[in-house]
């Protein structure tokens, strides 16, 4: 994203694991939602983040060839946790996962902030984050995950 003024551009770079719940999100469409807990660095320091996640199968996602599972985007929303407990609120609407029978996969999805707490409480901005990963647990859905954040924060 372009950097508009009163905007901080954003950079950043986080790893951890994740699951799926046993919990029907968003929409009561049989797609459980996944939880995903780990720690990161960037533009305002170190961070935790905790990530919520909502796919569905959707054939119509492209994917490159060999990622024959694919994935649309139902929601997500994310709260990064900084050392000053400061928290930034994201959401996500649009977003793709392609993943092989093997269990690696990469994904994107694209979504604003929408405030939080402390020197975040009335934050603003857009961000795309890109991520990768592998399947370790199939009866689980426990998996590895590293990504990147780039967009732009403003008033906050």
């Amino acid at each position: 994203p372009v950097s508009r003024a009163g905007e901080t551009p954003i950079s950043l770079r986080y790893a951890g694991s994740g699951w799926d719940t046993h919990v029907d999100g968003f929409y009561p469409d049989g797609a459980n939602v996944s939880l995903t807990n780990g720690t990161g660095k960037g533009t305002f320091g170190t961070f935790a983040i905790a990530i919520t996640t909502e796919f569905k199968l959707d054939s119509a996602v492209s994917c490159p060839e060999g990622f024959t599972l694919k994935y649309a985007l139902v929601y997500s929303a994310a709260i990064l946790t900084f050392q000053d407990q400061s928290q930034l609120f994201g959401v996500a609407p649009i977003g793709r996962i392609c993943a092989t029978e093997g269990g690696q996969y990469f994904g994107e999805v694209s979504g604003a902030y929408v405030g939080g707490t402390g020197r975040f409480q009335t934050a603003t901005g857009d961000f795309v984050s890109k991520f990768d990963g592998q399947f370790l647990e199939p009866n689980l859905d426990f998996r590895s995950i590293q990504g990147t954040v780039e967009g732009t924060v403003g008033r906050y």
